[in-house]
């Protein structure tokens, strides 16, 4: 369950970084080349002064339901899901439909999620900014030609990078 009050309290990032490294992905951010990974090594300071700027949710257990944790998030210009085995169409759809996500993320990759299908691929067009989109081992994926065409002309700057059967 999503806790407003924590975002109240602690501020976006610092409650999506909790979120999502107890879900086992990992957060960069802003400044920082390096990732955190850590629940307990999170770092403190005034409210707002760490901003998530890249999550790799690589074999984590994030799910729409905490998705809220990424409703105030401005920073984030890159994604990658990897075998999450609870990311579907309904994610990306709540994802493409986050305001702040629409302006600043630029890169998704989206890798072995099996329950992510065409409808959850289009539903990404509302991603004004993405500038690249890596898809690989997308069983769910099956009308790949008419998909991949309708995102392109909806997104036109967007590269394109597909590694599917």
């Amino acid at each position: 369950r999503v806790d407003h009050e924590r975002i109240r309290a602690v501020g976006p990032d610092r409650a999506a970084s909790e979120w999502l490294l107890r879900c086992g992905a990992l957060v960069r951010y802003q400044g920082s080349p390096k990732w955190q990974q850590d629940y307990n090594a999170l770092p403190t300071g005034p409210l707002g002064r760490y901003k998530i700027e890249a999550i790799n949710a690589t074999d984590s257990c994030i799910m729409y339901r905490g998705f809220d944790y990424l409703d105030g998030l401005e920073h984030v210009t890159d994604i990658r899901l990897e075998k999450c085995m609870y990311i579907q169409d309904q994610c990306l759809q709540r994802l493409s439909e986050t305001n702040n996500l629409q302006k600043s993320l630029q890169q998704l990759k989206i890798i072995s999620c099996g329950n992510v299908t065409d409808k959850g691929i289009l539903a990404l067009h509302k991603l004004a900014n993405l500038e690249y989109l890596y898809l690989s081992d997308l069983p769910g994926i099956r009308e790949k030609e008419t998909t991949f065409r309708v995102l392109q002309q909806a997104l036109p700057k967007l590269e394109l990078e597909l590694d599917l059967e």
